[in-house]
Protein backbone atom coordinates (compact mmCIF):
# COMPACT_ATOMS: atom_id res chain seq x y z
CA UNK A 1 0.00 0.00 0.00
CA UNK A 2 1.41 3.64 -1.16
CA UNK A 3 -0.27 5.31 1.35
CA UNK A 4 0.30 8.83 3.01
CA UNK A 5 1.17 9.93 5.79
CA UNK A 6 -1.73 10.88 8.20
CA UNK A 7 -1.29 13.90 10.66
CA UNK A 8 -3.53 13.07 13.67
CA UNK A 9 -6.57 14.75 13.83
CA UNK A 10 -7.25 18.39 14.53
CA UNK A 11 -10.30 19.83 16.63
CA UNK A 12 -11.27 23.28 15.96
CA UNK A 13 -11.78 25.24 19.29
CA UNK A 14 -13.90 27.84 17.85
CA UNK A 15 -17.08 25.72 16.71
CA UNK A 16 -19.47 28.45 16.49
CA UNK A 17 -19.37 28.64 12.26
CA UNK A 18 -18.70 25.19 11.85
CA UNK A 19 -22.89 23.91 12.22
CA UNK A 20 -24.48 20.89 10.50
CA UNK A 21 -27.34 18.23 11.41
CA UNK A 22 -28.96 20.28 13.63
CA UNK A 23 -32.02 21.72 13.26
CA UNK A 24 -33.16 25.56 13.94
CA UNK A 25 -37.06 25.56 15.05
CA UNK A 26 -37.78 27.81 12.45
CA UNK A 27 -37.31 25.46 10.01
CA UNK A 28 -40.70 23.61 11.92
CA UNK A 29 -44.01 24.38 13.42
CA UNK A 30 -44.15 24.73 16.91
CA UNK A 31 -45.68 21.52 17.40
CA UNK A 32 -43.18 19.65 14.50
CA UNK A 33 -40.58 17.97 16.06
CA UNK A 34 -37.50 16.96 13.70
CA UNK A 35 -36.84 13.64 12.85
CA UNK A 36 -34.57 11.87 15.36
CA UNK A 37 -31.05 11.34 14.59
CA UNK A 38 -31.46 7.91 15.08
CA UNK A 39 -33.62 6.86 12.54
CA UNK A 40 -31.35 5.11 9.84
CA UNK A 41 -33.08 7.04 6.94
CA UNK A 42 -31.18 10.33 8.21
CA UNK A 43 -27.81 9.43 7.05
CA UNK A 44 -27.94 7.70 3.58
CA UNK A 45 -26.01 8.30 0.90
CA UNK A 46 -27.81 11.83 -0.16
CA UNK A 47 -25.74 14.67 -0.70
CA UNK A 48 -25.53 17.64 -3.23
CA UNK A 49 -27.43 20.73 -4.20
CA UNK A 50 -31.01 21.45 -3.39
CA UNK A 51 -32.96 24.49 -4.75
CA UNK A 52 -33.82 26.32 -1.51
CA UNK A 53 -33.86 29.94 -2.32
CA UNK A 54 -32.67 31.22 0.96
CA UNK A 55 -29.29 30.35 2.36
CA UNK A 56 -30.11 29.41 5.38
CA UNK A 57 -27.68 27.13 7.58
CA UNK A 58 -29.13 24.81 10.00
CA UNK A 59 -26.79 25.24 13.34
CA UNK A 60 -25.83 22.50 15.83
CA UNK A 61 -23.63 19.76 16.29
CA UNK A 62 -19.84 20.87 15.52
CA UNK A 63 -17.62 19.57 12.74
CA UNK A 64 -13.84 19.21 13.04
CA UNK A 65 -11.07 18.99 11.08
CA UNK A 66 -9.80 15.30 10.30
CA UNK A 67 -6.22 14.35 8.62
CA UNK A 68 -5.40 18.17 8.05
CA UNK A 69 -2.42 19.02 10.73
CA UNK A 70 -1.81 22.62 12.34
CA UNK A 71 -4.16 24.88 12.66
CA UNK A 72 -5.24 25.87 8.73
CA UNK A 73 -8.16 28.14 8.74
CA UNK A 74 -9.10 27.44 5.57
CA UNK A 75 -10.81 24.49 7.14
CA UNK A 76 -13.45 26.55 9.46
CA UNK A 77 -14.24 28.73 6.13
CA UNK A 78 -15.11 25.54 3.96
CA UNK A 79 -16.93 23.83 7.30
CA UNK A 80 -19.42 27.15 7.59
CA UNK A 81 -20.40 26.89 3.82
CA UNK A 82 -21.64 23.76 4.04
CA UNK A 83 -25.40 23.35 4.80
CA UNK A 84 -27.85 20.28 5.67
CA UNK A 85 -31.07 20.47 4.11
CA UNK A 86 -33.23 18.10 6.01
CA UNK A 87 -36.02 15.89 4.55
CA UNK A 88 -34.52 16.01 0.75
CA UNK A 89 -34.79 14.25 -1.16
CA UNK A 90 -37.24 12.55 1.22
CA UNK A 91 -38.63 12.44 4.49
CA UNK A 92 -36.11 11.70 7.26
CA UNK A 93 -32.88 12.26 5.10
CA UNK A 94 -30.41 15.25 6.32
CA UNK A 95 -28.80 16.38 2.69
CA UNK A 96 -25.44 17.44 3.05
CA UNK A 97 -25.41 20.20 0.86
CA UNK A 98 -22.21 21.42 -1.03
CA UNK A 99 -23.32 23.89 -3.36
CA UNK A 100 -23.21 26.21 -0.91
CA UNK A 101 -19.88 25.44 -0.33
CA UNK A 102 -19.19 26.59 -4.73
CA UNK A 103 -21.73 29.86 -4.20
CA UNK A 104 -18.38 30.62 -1.94
CA UNK A 105 -15.06 31.33 -4.65
CA UNK A 106 -12.87 31.62 -1.73
CA UNK A 107 -14.05 28.16 0.45
CA UNK A 108 -14.15 26.29 -3.25
CA UNK A 109 -10.32 27.27 -3.66
CA UNK A 110 -9.27 26.75 -0.47
CA UNK A 111 -11.20 23.14 -0.81
CA UNK A 112 -9.53 22.21 -3.93
CA UNK A 113 -5.94 24.14 -2.73
CA UNK A 114 -6.01 21.89 0.66
CA UNK A 115 -6.45 18.57 -1.61
CA UNK A 116 -3.71 19.49 -4.28
CA UNK A 117 -1.07 20.56 -1.78
CA UNK A 118 -1.44 17.15 -0.11
CA UNK A 119 -1.40 15.29 -3.40
CA UNK A 120 1.07 17.26 -5.49
CA UNK A 121 4.49 15.37 -6.08
CA UNK A 122 3.20 12.35 -4.57
CA UNK A 123 3.41 10.42 -8.09
CA UNK A 124 -0.03 10.40 -8.35
CA UNK A 125 -0.97 9.78 -12.32
CA UNK A 126 -5.17 9.57 -11.53
CA UNK A 127 -7.97 11.21 -9.84
CA UNK A 128 -11.03 9.28 -9.80
CA UNK A 129 -14.00 10.84 -9.17
CA UNK A 130 -17.54 9.29 -8.21
CA UNK A 131 -20.43 10.23 -9.71
CA UNK A 132 -21.47 13.00 -9.16
CA UNK A 133 -20.20 14.92 -7.32
CA UNK A 134 -16.91 13.68 -7.31
CA UNK A 135 -16.43 15.55 -11.00
CA UNK A 136 -16.94 18.45 -9.55
CA UNK A 137 -13.87 18.55 -7.19
CA UNK A 138 -11.54 15.83 -9.26
CA UNK A 139 -10.81 17.52 -12.41
CA UNK A 140 -9.32 20.81 -10.77
CA UNK A 141 -7.26 18.72 -8.46
CA UNK A 142 -6.21 16.30 -11.54
CA UNK A 143 -5.36 19.44 -13.75
CA UNK A 144 -3.10 21.11 -10.14
CA UNK A 145 -1.26 17.76 -10.19
CA UNK A 146 -0.53 16.88 -13.56
CA UNK A 147 -2.37 13.43 -13.31
CA UNK A 148 -5.65 12.19 -15.58
CA UNK A 149 -9.32 12.39 -14.50
CA UNK A 150 -11.43 8.73 -14.53
CA UNK A 151 -14.66 9.52 -14.21
CA UNK A 152 -16.51 6.40 -11.84
CA UNK A 153 -19.81 6.54 -13.08
CA UNK A 154 -23.75 5.05 -12.91
CA UNK A 155 -24.81 2.32 -15.57
CA UNK A 156 -24.89 3.02 -18.72
CA UNK A 157 -23.44 6.91 -18.93
CA UNK A 158 -19.95 5.63 -20.45
CA UNK A 159 -20.26 5.18 -24.23
CA UNK A 160 -17.14 2.64 -24.48
CA UNK A 161 -15.96 -0.86 -23.51
CA UNK A 162 -16.33 -0.41 -19.06
CA UNK A 163 -15.50 -2.75 -16.33
CA UNK A 164 -18.46 -2.83 -13.77
CA UNK A 165 -18.67 -3.74 -10.35
CA UNK A 166 -21.92 -4.14 -8.17
CA UNK A 167 -22.35 -2.79 -4.60
CA UNK A 168 -24.69 -2.42 -1.74
CA UNK A 169 -26.79 0.58 -0.62
CA UNK A 170 -28.23 0.65 2.56
CA UNK A 171 -31.74 -0.13 0.40
CA UNK A 172 -30.44 -2.38 -2.50
CA UNK A 173 -27.52 -2.33 -4.85
CA UNK A 174 -26.03 -0.28 -7.58
CA UNK A 175 -23.48 -0.54 -10.05
CA UNK A 176 -20.25 1.36 -10.64
CA UNK A 177 -18.55 1.13 -14.47
CA UNK A 178 -15.13 2.56 -15.27
CA UNK A 179 -13.85 2.54 -19.14
CA UNK A 180 -11.91 -0.22 -19.94
CA UNK A 181 -8.50 1.20 -20.05
CA UNK A 182 -8.89 4.33 -18.78
CA UNK A 183 -6.57 3.49 -15.72
CA UNK A 184 -3.20 1.40 -16.02
CA UNK A 185 -1.66 -1.64 -14.40
CA UNK A 186 0.68 -0.02 -11.58
CA UNK A 187 -0.91 3.54 -11.80
CA UNK A 188 -1.07 5.27 -8.37
CA UNK A 189 -4.89 6.37 -8.05
CA UNK A 190 -6.56 8.85 -5.51
CA UNK A 191 -10.09 8.21 -5.64
CA UNK A 192 -12.24 11.55 -4.37
CA UNK A 193 -16.08 12.01 -3.81
CA UNK A 194 -17.89 15.05 -2.01
CA UNK A 195 -18.54 12.46 1.25
CA UNK A 196 -18.16 9.77 3.04
CA UNK A 197 -21.47 8.06 4.54
CA UNK A 198 -21.40 4.18 4.52
CA UNK A 199 -18.30 3.85 2.48
CA UNK A 200 -20.04 1.29 -0.23
CA UNK A 201 -19.16 3.79 -3.49
CA UNK A 202 -15.93 4.28 -2.50
CA UNK A 203 -15.39 0.77 -1.42
CA UNK A 204 -16.95 0.12 -5.28
CA UNK A 205 -14.26 2.08 -6.89
CA UNK A 206 -11.71 0.66 -5.09
CA UNK A 207 -12.47 -2.91 -6.12
CA UNK A 208 -12.67 -1.26 -9.74
CA UNK A 209 -9.28 0.09 -10.09
CA UNK A 210 -7.71 -2.61 -7.81
CA UNK A 211 -8.80 -5.30 -10.60
CA UNK A 212 -6.67 -3.24 -13.38
CA UNK A 213 -3.68 -3.44 -11.48
CA UNK A 214 -3.26 0.29 -9.79
CA UNK A 215 -2.98 1.03 -6.91
CA UNK A 216 -5.45 3.00 -4.24
CA UNK A 217 -2.92 5.14 -2.45
CA UNK A 218 -5.55 7.23 -0.79
CA UNK A 219 -9.95 8.23 -1.11
CA UNK A 220 -9.91 11.81 -0.60
CA UNK A 221 -13.31 13.58 0.37
CA UNK A 222 -14.78 17.32 1.74
CA UNK A 223 -17.28 15.43 4.48
CA UNK A 224 -17.62 12.41 6.74
CA UNK A 225 -20.55 11.59 8.52
CA UNK A 226 -18.60 9.30 11.23
CA UNK A 227 -21.99 7.58 12.64
CA UNK A 228 -22.51 5.17 9.98
CA UNK A 229 -18.49 4.32 10.00
CA UNK A 230 -18.25 4.05 6.18
CA UNK A 231 -14.31 4.52 6.99
CA UNK A 232 -14.52 0.85 8.04
CA UNK A 233 -15.34 -0.48 4.89
CA UNK A 234 -12.67 0.42 3.44
CA UNK A 235 -10.23 -1.76 5.58
CA UNK A 236 -6.81 -0.36 5.13
CA UNK A 237 -7.06 2.15 2.37
CA UNK A 238 -6.11 4.80 3.83
CA UNK A 239 -9.05 7.87 3.77
CA UNK A 240 -8.44 11.82 3.82
CA UNK A 241 -11.07 14.31 5.04
CA UNK A 242 -11.61 17.90 5.55
CA UNK A 243 -14.51 18.33 7.94
CA UNK A 244 -16.24 15.53 10.04
CA UNK A 245 -19.38 15.51 12.55
CA UNK A 246 -17.72 14.96 16.59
Amino acid sequence: MNALSQPPPLKISDVSSLRTSVFTKDFFTPNTAPPSRSDPLIYTRFTGGATIPERRRISGAAMTTSNVGGTDDRIARIASTIRVIPDFPKPGILFQDITTLLLDPKAFKDTIDLFVERYKDKNINVIAGIEARGFIFGPPIALAIGAKFVPMRKPKKLPGEVISEEYSLEYGTDIMEMHVGAVQPGENAVIVDDLIATGGTLNAAISLLGRVGATVVECACVIELKELKGREKLGDNPLFVLVSET
